[in-house]
């Protein structure tokens, strides 16, 4: 952007990045794309995480909603769950949901960069800050602002995460146009009254470009508080004099002390800035964004409000919790039943009103693409020369006209990106069905092969890292392959086409100019294909078959739930109703933290009972027998 600025032209609603040979442009154009729609990719699947992690349900959440007959989602993105989690929680999710999708009408016709940048505030004491007990700050209780800023630094200071930062890194880091590394600071010098005395010294706001113009420019200054008090220069003008007393070990700040009326500082402390959705979402360290959290929470204290329920499908309670959202006691779904034993395909861990609506949007969406394939090569004339032109060149034949088409800029941006946005709730809706059978693949497996649970938080023990962005790496990098490849695809089907006129004499005749889309019938055969063949695979794998018949629970915290009760014996539970109370002591407290199996588990009295636990487990006895479990 920078290199469009300074070395061509630009009007109100355009710059030019590259003017040279049209071989070149075009070469530089797909290039462009490729790289853009590869990040895009990348952001759609942090997006698509961040949305999940933000929705995930905290323990209090699941059991506020299974004692009122409710269920939330675990390990998927989900709608259901944001009337259940924080109000906080929900507004980051829909504010990111509300921010990533609207870029894709853009980001394919611009490329502009922003950057969070904050205000801070500049405090001036000693650097003992979280040995004391009670600091002394010289501002009025009423300057809350003020306050707030201090009062974070003190608790950074006492969880050991303020950046120690020497005079030099000190000037470097801060004398900065756009601060977007650190936050508050404090200045340690000697030269305050005592040890526990903190003096406020000023606060930076966010320079502001149009205030340093019109205003005398020190006092708009982005990093004013460095330098001496002179208004007669910019701050820039000082920076060398800073360093070379640095060198000298005699840096002072401006200030108003009688002793050489400045602060002696001998090194900073510095607060780090976050980003404030990752923030949020570490937080709240007791959510769980997938069913390994949930695993090893229910492990740990057991949900008493799902106890007998160990071979309860998704299918099952879903159906039943939708029509009788009233008392789990009145569920009969708490009574001794046979194993099954059968070995189910993926497709059944997604709810049978889920595929339908991701198999009827991709299908619209396909079906739409052939229709106005169909009708775009109806309005061609010129035959064959349109099928062997590069993907989004721009053809006579191909460019959309009309009386009632836009000229400006903006509206044409927003149609030639419609399709983005559509494949990106298809892809929403094809993650999530992804995700889904991944992860009820990976449940069967437990009843299978005893190992440790992946977790998002730090791992021990026997315990291992969660994959980043909730799919194995082995679908995960594939998927982000393809979707970027669509996204570039899609991109080059339908596109901005923008002629500037010249006459014979190469003089600009605006009024020639023409803004437009074009499209190219061999890039949405391309795309279309591409996209069929995406979903084509995910039906295929929906018929794999699951290691073992372990019963499918999906993504359902009630049967989730139900399946780790490691202590519970139902001889010992009257006739299986449930206890609201606290299930007897469970002894084990370590077990998340050890290898874990799914299976029968030791119990006294004829009826059985299966769940995940860290000890010896048995297979459950298939339907020919007279075996039940609770």
């Amino acid at each position: 952007m920078l290199y469009t600025i300074s070395h061509h032209r630009q009007d109100d609603t355009k710059g030019i990045l590259y003017q040279g040979d049209c071989d070149k442009v075009q070469h530089l154009d797909i290039g462009f794309h490729l790289l853009i729609n590869m990040l895009c990719t990348t952001l759609l699947s942090a997006s698509n995480f961040g949305m999940q992690c933000l929705a995930a349900p905290t323990r209090r959440n699941i059991d506020r909603a299974h004692q009122k007959g409710k269920w939330l989602d675990i390990g998927v993105p989900s709608i259901r769950n944001l009337f259940r989690v924080s109000e906080g929680r929900s507004l980051l999710w829909i504010c990111l949901a509300s921010s990533s999708l609207p870029f894709h009408l853009m980001y394919n016709s611009t490329i502009f960069s922003t950057t969070s940048v904050t205000a801070y505030h500049i405090f001036l004491g000693h650097g003992d800050l979280d040995k004391i007990s009670s600091p002394d700050l010289e501002v009025p209780l009423q300057d809350t602002d003020k306050w707030s800023s201090f009062n974070g630094l003190l608790s950074s200071a006492k969880s050991g995460s303020l950046q120690h930062l020497d005079l030099k890194e000190c000037v470097e880091d801060y004398a900065q146009t756009f601060q977007t590394t650190y936050g508050n600071l404090l200045l340690v010098t000697e030269q305050v009254l005592t040890n526990t005395s903190y003096v406020y010294l000023t606060m930076q706001g966010v320079f502001n470009p149009q205030r340093y113009l019109e205003t005398r420019r020190p006092r708009a200054d982005p990093y004013r508080w460095l330098c001496p008090n002179d208004l007669g220069y910019d701050c820039e003008v000082y920076l060398p004099s800073i360093q070379s007393q640095i060198k000298k070990d005699n840096w002072t700040v401006a200030g108003h002390i009688s002793s050489g009326g400045g602060w002696k500082v001998d090194y900073c402390l510095a607060e780090k800035v976050r980003d404030i959705v990752l923030y949020v979402v570490w937080y709240e360290r007791s959510s769980h964004p997938d069913h390994r959290d949930a695993i090893a929470s229910f492990l740990r204290r057991p949900d008493p409000y799902t106890k007998g329920g160990c071979l309860l499908l998704n299918r099952e309670v879903e159906s039943m919790l939708w029509y009788l959202p009233t008392s789990i006691k009145k569920y009969p779904l708490h009574k001794p039943r046979k194993y099954v034993g059968k070995r189910r395909r993926w497709g059944s861990a997604v709810s049978t009103r889920r595929w339908v609506f991701s198999i009827s949007f991709w299908f619209i969406a396909i079906l739409a693409c052939i229709i106005l394939l169909v009708y775009g090569i109806s309005q061609i004339t010129t035959g064959s020369p349109v099928w062997r032109a590069t993907l989004g060149e721009a053809n006579a034949s191909t460019l959309i006209k009309g009386g009632h088409w836009p000229g400006t800029l903006i509206p044409i941006v927003i149609i030639a990106n419609i399709p983005q946005l559509i494949f990106s709730f298809l892809y929403f809706a094809f993650n999530s069905l992804l995700t889904a059978m991944n992860i009820a693949a990976e449940w069967s497996g437990f009843a299978v092969n005893r190992k440790g649970l992946r977790v998002s938080g730090s791992p021990s023990l026997s315990q291992r890292s969660n994959y980043f962005l909730s799919l194995p790496y082995r679908y995960a990098i594939p998927l982000m392959g393809v979707s970027s490849l669509l996204h570039w695809l899609i991109s080059r089907s339908l596109f901005m086409v923008g002629i500037d006129a010249y006459g014979p004499s190469m003089e600009r005749q605006p009024d020639n100019d023409v803004l437009t889309c074009g499209y190219s019938p061999v890039a949405i055969v391309s795309s279309t294909v591409v996209g069929s063949v995406m979903f084509f695979c995910l039906v295929g794998l929906s018929f794999r078959l699951f290691e073992s018949g372990m019963p499918v629970v999906g993504s359902c915290s009630f049967t989730i739930a139900a399946a780790c009760h490691p202590a519970f014996d139902p001889n010992r539970q009257g006739d299986g109703e449930v206890d609201v109370g606290m299930e007897w002591e469970n002894k084990d407290y370590d077990m998340a933290l050890l290898p874990v199996q799914w299976g029968s588990v030791p119990v006294v009295g004829p009826v059985g009972h299966c769940s995940f636990t860290s000890g010896d487990v048995e297979e459950p006895r298939g339907p020919h027998g007279d075996q039940k479990y609770l």
